[in-house]
């Protein structure tokens, strides 16, 4: 694991995601939280922090990680499910947008 850059660093790449993760799907706090945040996904107005989550992530889908350290993801989520980020983030698309198809590289003129 490494120190929690993105809590005190706002500027930092993909930091609303990351704080999402924190914020709503770290073990100590994920049975309580996550619901919270499927809500927020699925709610047909999308806040400006919301809609900051889903373009970071979808970034991250797409294999758009510049400045991302490698062990961001799962020092915010602590995933124990998933062997990597890429499964993680699938299950997690899947889990927040089930009637989306999961962004990829190479789709949209992406990587």
């Amino acid at each position: 694991m490494i120190n929690r850059y993105w809590l005190t660093d706002k500027s930092a790449p993909f930091a609303t995601f990351l704080n999402f993760l924190d914020k709503y799907y770290h073990p100590e706090i994920r049975h309580q939280n996550f619901g919270e945040l499927v809500d927020r996904a699925n709610s047909e107005q999308m806040d400006g922090e919301m809609a900051r989550f889903h373009s970071e992530f979808v970034q991250l889908l797409q294999g758009h990680r510049d400045g991302l350290h490698p062990k961001a993801i799962f020092t915010a989520a602590e995933y124990d499910d998933w062997e990597n980020d890429d499964d993680f983030l699938v299950w997690l698309w899947r889990e927040l947008y089930p009637d989306e198809r999961v962004p990829r590289p190479g789709i949209d003129g992406s990587v």
